[in-house]
């Protein structure tokens, strides 16, 4: 006999006060209480240590990326060594209300083994001791060969679906695909899994320039509207420092401006963006060419240098700093010879 009831419910009566969304934000617009959070980077592009500035800020509640968190007792499965975290803390202390599972399983768990894991987890939850559970990364924990095959997936996924909906936080660390995607997109294997996570991050690198190489990209895509579509920030090396890049272009041009400004006066003439291009220090990574001209652009704003020309294809801008006579340098033109010298040699 099927046992099976359920009642539906009108869709114009869903805004009921038991109805609305009650979850509470962990890290305010990324990870919250019964929900799952899946971020995706490239490998050693600082996922791990992006976890371990979240970590510590869960320890007292700081803000963290310029958005608020509450204080939260974590629990990090991680496929890498005690050794290796323990140097990663001590960069980035966190305290005593993180800890760490490292290598739990000595290959690939079954199904039966990780569902048995997160029930320990549950048990913690339901004594008080737990807010957030975190995956690092999920290829060492899947039960199965691939993250290709949907089935494999959910048999992950489900066990933290059950608990998230205890109200803890999960937070799942993943590859991306090889090949490049749209944003949202780039999390290798079935798209089953994004499909069933509530919140998509991707971690990017900024740029390739020298003054990019600490610098980081948060994707945000979201059931919820409190995530933010994108944010840029940058990991002061060495300290438990992340600081939050407003205006990252305006701060990629001053960084880069003293460059910009050696260059302009080493040259005799107002020079285009390109000839100013082909005098990048050999040293150091230049920018591309459009990156170049927004620069110039900004500066001529800025009043950091003169612009010449029309922008035209027979009179494109040329920039020189101000007060620099750009006549002064052009050629002299055939001199004729002074009254009285004509003939004389």
């Amino acid at each position: 006999m099927n046992t099976l009831t359920f009642k539906p419910q009108p869709l114009n009566q869903l805004q009921s006060s038991e109805l609305v969304v009650t979850d509470e934000w962990l890290w305010d617009g990324y990870l919250a209480r019964g929900n799952i959070t899946l971020l995706t980077s490239e490998w050693k592009s600082g996922k791990s240590t992006l976890l371990t500035g979240i970590v510590r800020a869960f320890e007292d509640g700081s803000a963290f990326l310029g958005r608020p968190c509450v204080a939260s007792s974590s629990l990090i499965v991680s496929e890498e060594s005690a050794a290796l975290w323990a140097e990663r803390t001590r960069l980035i202390p966190t305290g005593g209300r993180a800890s760490l599972v490292s290598r739990p399983f000595v290959c690939r768990p079954t199904p039966e083994q990780w569902d048995e894991l997160v029930r320990q987890a549950e048990e913690l939850r339901a004594a008080g001791n737990l807010d957030v559970f975190v995956v690092d990364p999920l290829a060492s924990f899947l039960p199965g060969r691939s993250d290709s095959d949907p089935g494999t997936l959910l048999d992950m996924l489900q066990p933290l679906r059950r608990l998230a909906s205890a109200g803890v936080g999960v937070l799942v660390l993943h590859h991306p695909r090889k090949k490049a995607s749209e944003e949202g997109n780039a999390a290798r294997g079935s798209g089953a899994l994004l499909g069933y996570v509530d919140v998509i991050l991707e971690l990017q690198r900024y740029g390739k320039l020298a003054s990019d190489v600490n610098r980081r990209r948060l994707v945000g895509l979201s059931r919820r509207l409190r995530t933010p579509r994108s944010l840029v920030y940058e990991w002061v090396v060495g300290t438990p420092e992340f600081r939050v890049v407003t205006d990252p272009a305006e701060a990629r041009f001053r960084e880069n401006w003293a460059t910009v400004r050696s260059i302009l006066e080493s040259r005799q003439q107002a020079s285009t963006h390109k000839e100013l291009l082909a005098d990048w220090p050999v040293d150091r990574v230049p920018p591309s060419s459009s990156l170049l001209y927004e620069w110039m652009a900004r500066a001529a704003k800025q009043g950091l240098v003169e612009r010449l020309g029309n922008g035209t294809s027979n009179d494109p801008f040329r920039f020189q700093l101000p007060g620099k006579d750009d006549d002064f340098f052009k050629p002299l033109g055939r001199l004729d010879p002074l009254p009285g010298m004509r003939g004389k040699r």
